[in-house]
């Protein structure tokens, strides 16, 4: 990631990066165990301005290369030949005659790709009858207003079994919303309930808009194979600001996928701080006109994300002296829980393990990283305890 593309590109930055952080891994996972995968982007774009064509250094062109890159890696390594196919929706004619001509003109190995012209909402049927009812699909949804993003525009979608959900879009515009007209008609248009924040501060009115969208989304989402949804929300940052630009929740089935997102955006997370502080730091010298002693990168490196003591508490609630699993399933309960990087609750265990008030069963000595190999024995993960 190149932290020097952040500022003034932040919305097109920010799904590019995503999407490079997240689809492979992704894919390449669900490529051992799901036949057919299908990807659609239900708000395709930005393009490039003019009348050029190219289109590879897009968020369209990353992905088509990402899932091309899967679908080969795939037959080579694990010998399997999954049928990807790939979605893209544009609702204005240009942009659209752009998209078209670039899917036409460029072929990726293994990859059915199409595209439909017209509003997200209007089209649901139409994406829902190609999706089709036995692959796995990945629905990409970068709204450029928050209405589209809210849970009653997306309920058919939500419905789909054998789906999962990016969703991305600014509560500031939520919030502006909420403000000039009351949180009745706001609140059901976004959530289907309504929810009156006026009187909190501004953080806490964010916090309690997304802890509730993420449970209505949940709420609102069919029930897969007896697995109940899961849902995780990261927030992505103005570089001057130190304000919202991003809200990003992720919706799935699968506890793996809720940490395999994590740690996605973990990757994304440390060079979004890098690129805060140096913006920061930046600020700072033209005001003072001295130049710093010390690199942005080495105060980001030295500021833990979470108060460690806070993390290692929650531990010590989770643990007794009875053995426990902890696995796949009991991490992702974890993120779901308090919203925090699989690093974090790493980093936390080894503290504890330092201070001889954990220890894990299946190690023979403390490690210098993954003090918890969550993804072993099956991801059923290892014996922890409390000392």
């Amino acid at each position: 990631m190149i932290t020097a593309n952040y500022t003034g590109k932040e919305t097109e930055f920010i799904k590019k990066e995503l999407l490079r952080a997240y689809l492979e891994p992704l894919f390449t996972l669900l490529g051992q165990q799901e036949p057919r995968i299908s990807y659609i982007d239900c708000f395709s774009g930005p393009l490039p301005k003019g009348s050029s064509s190219d289109l590879s250094d897009t968020s369209i062109g990353i992905s088509m290369d990402i899932i091309e890159k899967c679908h080969n890696d795939l037959q080579e390594k694990f010998r399997k030949n999954v049928r990807f196919r790939a979605l893209f929706i544009r609702s204005d004619q240009k942009a659209f005659d752009k998209l078209e001509g670039f899917l036409e003109t460029d072929a990726w190995s293994g990859i059915d790709a199409h595209c439909l012209k017209g509003n997200f909402c209007d089209l649901q049927d139409e994406i829902l009858s190609w999706c089709g009812d036995r692959d796995f699909c990945f629905f990409l949804i970068d709204p450029a207003s928050w209405k589209d993003a809210a849970i009653p525009a997306l309920q058919p979608l939500l419905e789909r079994p054998s789906s999962e959900f990016m969703i991305t879009f600014s509560f500031d515009s939520i919030l502006r919303a909420y403000a000039q007209s009351g949180p009745e008609e706001h609140g059901e248009a976004f959530l289907g309930t309504a929810r009156d924040i006026s009187r909190l501060p501004q953080e806490q009115k964010e916090n309690l808009l997304f802890e509730q969208y993420c449970q209505d989304l949940k709420a609102s989402a069919s029930t897969t194979e007896g697995k109940a949804p899961r849902c995780a929300h990261v927030r992505v940052l103005y570089p001057t600001k130190q304000r919202t630009i991003y809200d990003v929740v992720y919706l799935t089935w699968s506890p793996v996928g809720i940490v395999a997102f994590m740690e996605a955006f973990e990757q994304f997370e440390g060079e979004q701080k890098k690129a805060i502080a140096q913006a920061g730091q930046t600020k700072k010298i033209k005001r003072s006109r001295q130049l710093e002693m010390f690199s942005a990168e080495k105060s980001v490196a030295d500021a833990p994300r979470v108060d460690p003591g806070i993390i290692k508490e929650y531990w010590l609630s989770k643990l007794s002296e009875v053995p426990k699993q902890f696995g796949v399933e009991e991490f992702a309960d974890m993120i779901e829980e308090t919203g925090w990087f699989v690093d974090d609750f790493q980093k936390a265990f080894m503290e504890l393990e330092r201070e001889g008030r954990v220890r894990n069963l299946a190690s023979t000595g403390m490690r210098t990283e993954n003090a918890v190999r969550y993804w072993t024995n099956g991801n059923r993960g290892e014996l922890l305890a409390m000392i």
